[in-house]
């Protein structure tokens, strides 16, 4: 009996593939991975606050590049991996002028927003942070709207928890940047 390998997409074929209605994707070694839709609120909200907070501080201080809207990066090829964080920034001088498509960069900074489905029990969300990490980003933040947690991950360290009462800092990788754990959740306290 002959077993028949599936086909591996490339990361060009999954950036050519046709929009599926309702459905999102990210591409693991070679396989069309469907991630979890939709997310709905408070998810969307978080992305948004978070992503917005750190699109004001890359403005205003002129620092680095930050993304959103699950920007893809390709990590790996042949077969090729391409995730797409909920939001991504990139250190000044890292994104190439011109560069389109899933480059070929992990962003300095990962973040992720759990769905309503995901806790912080869920493995699924600290093995991305893991992830992330081994391609070489250097932070990666996992936003819980459900507990208005955040938890930190570096490279060989255990993650840090903060609550809504502490303040998210951010250090080193983006000078000057900090804000109430709660404002990334909600407008007010």
């Amino acid at each position: 009996m002959t077993t028949l390998k599936p086909r591996l997409m490339t990361a060009d074929e999954f950036l050519e593939m046709a929009q599926v209605p309702g459905k999102r994707f990210e591409l693991i070694r070679g396989v069309l991975t469907e991630k979890k839709v939709p997310t709905g609120n408070p998810h969307a909200i978080t992305v948004l606050r978070t992503g917005g907070l750190l699109f004001q501080y890359t403005e205003a201080a002129d620092y680095g590049d930050a993304m959103s809207g699950e920007p893809g990066y390709r990590l790996e090829s042949n077969p090729d991996t391409v995730l797409c964080p909920d939001v991504a920034w990139f250190a000044p001088g890292r994104i190439p002028p011109g560069t389109t498509g899933f480059p070929n960069l992990t962003p300095d900074l990962c973040i992720e927003v759990a769905s309503p489905t995901n806790n912080r029990s869920d493995r699924l969300l600290s093995d991305k942070a893991q992830t992330w990490l081994n391609f070489g980003a250097r932070v990666v933040w996992v936003l819980y709207p459900a507990t208005t947690t955040v938890e930190i991950y570096r490279p060989g360290m255990s993650p840090t928890v903060l609550t809504e009462d502490d303040i998210l800092d951010g250090g080193a990788l983006l000078p000057g940047f900090s804000v109430p754990v709660w404002q990334l959740f909600r407008r007010q306290r």
